[in-house]
């Protein structure tokens, strides 16, 4: 269906992305059809979603697997009335193993009135950081692998909230009541220039939990980008990527570099680690990765394809002292329609 909505929308103007309209409300649909194989050297009960902080700490057998369930669907409605309005709908079909494989990764509304955002709903958490201002719908910072769980070292996770944003030039301020564990109060501050992004992030919730972090991306070069995150929390280890124990302290860390080589091949590199302490679950979590995308194809009314290419080392230590590890590669063939952001 979303791929019919493109196509005809896409005949009148093959420069624009589709759009369909039903008297004032604006209908964009995109998204992506994904195919991902994948070989690793341990087997998981995981299927091509990897649970970074559940890798087998014995030795297990190496597996092939083939999934097409990163897949995503996403819906964009908006219309003005004394300011915008806007609604966001975005799923894909990962959900956890032994239940539907429908997934609800996003589904939320905004007001905007000037200079001020006011949004409901299902939405990514403020401790995930931005490449550009401060949004959940695009421009967010989480890496470009070919991983659906993303990479070890991020923080934040998708969660229902309640968020207003405030932009004052360069300046953009956030503040959420997130509810999760009990319900978290989370404040942002970022700035835009010229060749970088920084944010800054703190966060307060039930039972003493509490966050503060630092984030950046550098564009060294039109063609070379440097992107980073570090957070320090008590007790904010289940909003890690990895998930470690609450109750804790826990902190996370990446660093990478992105590159476009040219206007088809970009490569990228990052390290990540996450820390807890004490504890009877994960001490460190790290993982290491380098890859390609090459775009196959590209057609304003039709999408684009691109083949992509990952390889990760991946290992956690328990307090206990044991300790696992695991290599894998990802090959990714992905077609955008022609809705893609």
């Amino acid at each position: 269906m979303l791929l019919c909505l493109g196509r005809a929308a896409c005949a009148a103007d093959h420069n624009k992305p589709p759009v369909l309209r039903l008297g004032p409300v604006s209908l964009r649909p995109s998204g992506f059809f994904d195919n991902i194989t994948m070989y690793r050297t341990a087997s998981t009960p995981d299927s091509v979603y990897t649970r970074f902080g559940s890798i087998p700490l014995a030795e297990t057998p190496d597996e092939w697997l083939n999934c097409s369930g990163h897949s995503r669907a996403a819906l964009e409605a908006g219309f003005a009335s004394h300011g915008q309005w806007l609604g966001y709908y975005e799923s894909d079909f990962l959900d956890s193993p032994g239940s539907s494989p429908y997934r609800l990764r996003q589904f939320w509304g905004q007001y905007e009135g000037g200079s001020w955002k006011i949004l409901a709903g299902q939405a990514w958490s403020l401790l995930r950081p931005n490449r550009k201002g401060i949004s959940s719908q695009s421009d967010l910072m989480n890496t470009i692998v070919v991983e659906p769980a993303y990479h070890v070292g991020l923080a934040g996770g998708r969660n229902r909230q309640l968020r207003i944003t405030h932009s004052t030039g360069a300046w953009q301020a956030a503040l959420a009541y997130e509810y999760r564990r009990g319900g978290d109060v989370a404040f942002k501050l970022a700035h835009d220039g010229e060749r970088t992004h920084w944010e800054a992030v703190v966060l307060a919730g039930h039972g003493g939990r509490r966050a503060a972090g630092l984030a950046a991306v550098v564009r060294a070069t039109s063609r070379l980008s440097w992107v980073s995150q570090q957070l320090f929390s008590q007790g904010a280890g289940p909003d890690l990527v990895g998930s470690l124990p609450a109750e804790v302290q826990a902190h996370a860390a990446i660093q990478g570099l992105e590159a476009r080589l040219s206007g088809k091949l970009e490569v990228f590199a990052y390290g990540g680690l996450a820390y807890a302490a004490r504890s009877p679950g994960n001490r460190l979590l790290r993982q290491w990765t380098v890859g390609w995308h090459r775009k196959l194809f590209q057609h304003a009314s039709y999408g684009s394809t691109s083949l992509s290419f990952q390889y990760s080392q991946l290992d956690r230590t328990l307090w206990t002292g044991r300790h696992g590890e695991m290599n894998y590669v990802m090959i990714g063939l992905r077609h955008f329609l022609p809705a893609r952001r």
